[in-house]
């Protein structure tokens, strides 16, 4: 494992230095499966109030109904609808890999991507929403905290005609991916499907402001 994680940084590191790196993975993991416990009851709370106020009046119903809204607005609902599919690719025939010289193509594309009117995005099956994070770590990309690698399949729910014309722009994103020796390519489709986020908005500092 000291052996493993040392190759990864792609670097030497020492030998105490690797044993903390291991305790730090370890608290990680456990943080993560707490968070995903924190997600399961938030859920379960949700989908109680659901069920006891369905037969309640009006406004409870348009509670239920902004709640919905939240809750697809924040990424915690599957979601589909029309919009399009685009895939990053790279023919690896001499080991360089693009994605990792210029990571922050994949955030260019998620940019347009909202300036163009995408209502919801995904890459690789992992939500983007507005606490997800795209970095380069290692020889792979980190996406919501996992590691991804191409190709990178964005799934993106939206006008199809709109985001493909932005896109497919001249000088544009796919220009430019094309100038770094990455294929892209667009599919139009009546269904795309975008998973909901599995992770958890936690704010330490942040709190309502009182009216």
């Amino acid at each position: 494992m000291q052996f493993k994680s040392i190759d990864n940084l792609g670097g030497l590191v020492t030998t105490q230095r690797a044993d903390e790196m291991l305790i730090e993975i370890n608290e990680l993991e456990k943080e993560n499966k707490r968070l995903s416990q924190q997600v399961g009851e938030l859920e379960d709370d949700i989908s109680l109030f659901e069920y006891e106020a369905a037969d309640n009046s009006a406004i409870v119903e348009k509670m239920l109904n902004d709640v919905a809204t939240a809750k697809a607005q924040a990424g915690y609902t599957d979601l589909e609808g029309p919009g399009v599919k685009v895939t990053l690719d790279y023919t690896d025939d001499d080991g360089f890999n693009p994605f990792t010289f210029n990571s922050e193509l994949l955030l260019l594309l998620v940019n347009e991507l909202n300036a163009s009117g995408a209502e919801a995005i995904s890459i690789n099956g992992e939500r983007i929403v507005n606490s997800s994070e795209i970095r380069l770590a290692g020889n792979h990309i980190n996406i919501n905290g996992k590691k991804n690698t191409y190709p990178f399949v964005f799934m993106v729910i939206g006008d199809a005609s709109t985001l493909s014309s932005a896109l497919n722009m001249r000088g544009g994103i796919f220009d430019l991916l094309e100038l770094n020796y990455i294929e892209a390519s667009i599919e139009k489709s009546s269904k795309i499907q975008v998973p909901k986020y599995n992770g958890t908005l936690n704010f330490n500092f942040a709190k309502p402001v009182d009216k």
